[in-house]
C-alpha cells in the first residue's frame, strides 16, 4: 500500500476546514438559527439579535440588513447597527461609516472585545479598555429620559472611553456606553452585546434602553442591521468570497503558501515519470548522420580529402612506407613492382580531384578497397 505523504493530508485537512468555515459564516437567510452568541439579526435564538429586530418592528421602526459583495449603507437609513462583527471593519468601511454620520446618521456599534471594531472605534476617537464587571450600570439620565431607563445588566463586555467621548453609562473610570459628534450626527459605542440579545433584551431595562439609542429612527427611518460584518456576502462567483470575506482569504493563504512550500522545497508533485530508456545507437547511424550533414551543406569535398588520404596511407601501409610519404613517391614505389596497381591509384585520385555524384564516390570506396588490399599470396611489406 501506497505511504501518503503527511504534508498533503495536512493540506487536505485545511482545506477542508476552510471550505467548511467559509460556508458556515457566508449562509443566511430568515432560517439561520444558532445557539451561540452571534448578534445576528437572523438568529432568533438567546445569542442571537432576532428578537431585538422584531421588538424594534413592533414599536414602529423599519428594519433592514447590510450585506452584499460590498459594505454599502442605503440613503433612507438613519441608524446602523453593528453588533459583535465577526469580520474586521476595513479602513474603507469605516469611512462609510464616518461619511454617514458626517450626513446625519447614527451609528451604535456594541462588541464584547473591540478586536476586530478596531477600524471603527480608532477613526472615531474611542478607546477600548480593560474588562467590565457584570452586573448593573447606571444610565444617564437625560439620555435616556424617553422611554424612560435607569440602569442597563450585562455578562460581560469591556469598558469604552476617549478623550473626545461622552459617558452615557458607567462611571468616568469605567464607562460602558460612550458617545462622540461626528458632523450632524452620532457614534455610540457600547462594550457589551448582552443588552442587544434576545438573552438579555429582557433583563433591568435594557430594553428601554436600547429604544433610546436607535430613536432617531422611530419616526420612519430606517434601522439597518450589519450582517455584512456577520459574514452575510451572497454571490455566486467564486472569486468575490475569496477576494472579500476572511475564510476565503484564509483559504487562499494556505493554497498559495502550500504551493510555495512543495515548489521551494522540491517536493514531487505526483508519481515519478520513468525515463525514457533509448537503445545504443551504432557506428554506422554516426556515418550515415554525419554523410547526411555533408550532403546538405555541399562540402563534399571533405569526404574526397578524406578518401584521397586513405588511399595515400593504406598504399603506404601495404609497401611498408611511412604514412606522411608524399602521394608521388608512394606511386612511384607501387609502380616498380605493380605498374596495374600504381596506374589505378593515380586513376582514383585524379578522380577525387573533382567533385563526384554520390553512387561515383561510393564505387570509389570499393576501389580504394581494392587498390590498398594486397594480392592473395602477396605478403605485406614490414617498414
Amino acid at each position: 500500500m501506497r505511504r501518503i505523504d503527511p504534508l498533503y493530508a495536512l493540506t487536505a485537512v485545511l482545506l477542508v476546514v476552510t471550505i467548511g468555515v467559509l460556508v458556515a459564516t457566508t449562509s443566511s437567510g430568515p432560517e439561520t438559527t444558532a445557539t451561540s452568541r452571534s448578534a445576528s439579526a437572523y438568529d432568533d435564538g438567546p445569542g442571537g439579535a432576532g428578537t431585538l429586530r422584531h421588538f424594534l418592528e413592533a414599536m414602529g421602526a423599519r428594519t433592514a440588513t447590510i450585506e452584499g459583495d460590498t459594505f454599502s449603507i442605503e440613503p433612507d437609513t438613519r441608524v446602523v447597527l453593528i453588533l459583535g462583527a465577526i469580520e474586521t471593519i476595513t479602513a474603507n468601511d469605516a469611512e462609510r461609516l464616518r461619511a454617514f454620520v458626517r450626513a446625519g446618521g447614527t451609528v451604535v456599534l456594541a462588541t464584547d472585545l473591540a478586536f476586530l471594531e478596531r477600524g471603527a472605534l480608532d477613526l472615531f476617537g474611542v478607546r477600548p479598555g480593560g474588562f467590565a464587571a457584570p452586573g448593573r450600570h447606571a444610565l444617564a439620565a437625560v439620555a435616556f429620559a424617553d422611554p424612560p431607563a435607569r440602569a442597563i445588566l450585562i455578562d460581560r463586555g469591556i469598558s469604552v472611553g476617549g478623550p473626545r467621548t461622552t459617558v452615557l453609562a458607567g462611571d468616568d473610570r469605567s464607562p460602558l456606553i460612550v458617545a462622540t459628534k461626528e458632523g450632524s450626527g452620532l457614534f455610540i459605542a457600547v462594550g457589551s452585546l448582552g443588552p442587544f440579545l434576545g438573552s438579555g433584551l429582557g433583563e433591568a431595562d435594557n430594553a428601554r434602553a436600547v429604544l433610546n439609542l436607535v430613536k432617531p429612527a422611530l419616526a420612519g427611518g430606517l434601522v439597518a442591521f450589519d450582517e455584512y460584518h456577520h459574514g452575510s456576502h451572497p454571490t455566486n462567483e467564486l472569486l468575490v468570497l475569496v477576494q472579500n470575506t476572511w475564510p476565503g482569504r484564509a483559504l487562499a493563504f494556505v493554497v498559495i503558501a502550500t504551493f510555495l512550500y512543495l515548489l521551494l522545497s522540491g517536493r514531487r508533485i505526483g508519481p515519478p515519470v520513468p525515463l525514457v530508456v533509448r537503445p545504443a545507437r551504432s557506428s554506422l547511424e554516426y556515418i550515415r548522420g554525419f554523410a547526411g550533414l555533408v550532403r546538405r551543406s555541399g562540402r563534399g569535398e571533405i569526404a574526397r580529402r578524406r578518401l584521397r588520404a586513405d588511399l595515400q596511407r593504406g598504399l603506404a601501409r601495404v609497401y611498408g612506407l611511412d604514412p606522411a610519404t608524399p602521394f608521388d613517391r608512394v606511386l612511384a614505389t607501387v609502380a616498380a613492382s605493380d605498374r596495374e596497381r600504381a596506374a589505378r591509384a593515380r586513376a582514383i585520385d585524379e578522380a577525387l580531384r573533382s567533385p563526384l555524384h554520390e553512387a561515383e564516390l561510393l564505387r570509389t570506396v570499393a576501389h580504394i578497397e581494392n587498390v590498398v588490399t594486397p594480392a592473395p599470396g602477396v605478403a605485406k611489406v614490414s617498414p
